[in-house]
């Protein structure tokens, strides 16, 4: 945890670091206020999404108020009352099912590479590579292009 309880926090301020399975993500403050009370202690694991792991208020006046507040203590949300189902029409039959999708497409086989004869420029390096190593040979590589190898 990287403030305490009445701190003064600026947005952008970081206030604690959050540790998942992949990686170590800093938890910044999007608003500037005062954090009232810390719910969930440094070290704890498993916390669910959604969770509320702090309180913060604009006032330095209100961080008193969240003294002896206790997460289990919150008020629940309210629950949104689900609308009545509306009356189901006369049964109409069922649509037909749709066609089953055409089955997929065998994919085009790769372009063989095609062989180059080297360039002339290869060549040059080649013979003023002789001259000071000895016998050289060019070859084609499939993947990079030529390459050149003493013999």
């Amino acid at each position: 945890i990287m403030v305490e309880s009445g701190d003064e926090i600026a947005a952008g301020d970081v206030l604690a670091d959050v540790e998942t399975d992949k990686a170590v993500v800093a938890f910044e403050s999007v608003e500037e206020g005062y954090l009232a009370k810390i719910l969930v202690e440094e070290g704890a694991s498993d916390i669910p999404v959604g969770t509320v792991v702090a309180i913060m208020v604009e006032s330095e006046d209100d961080v008193a108020a969240f003294k002896d507040f206790k997460a289990d203590s919150a008020p629940a949300p309210a629950a949104e009352a689900a609308p009545e189902p509306a009356p189901e029409p006369a049964a109409a039959p069922p649509p037909p099912p749709p066609p089953p999708p055409p089955p997929p497409a065998a994919p085009a086989p790769a372009p063989e590479p095609t062989p180059v004869a080297p360039e002339p420029v290869v060549e040059e390096a080649v013979v003023s590579m002789e001259d000071e190593f000895g016998e050289m040979e060019v070859e084609q590589d499939e993947w990079s292009g030529w390459y050149v190898k003493k013999v």
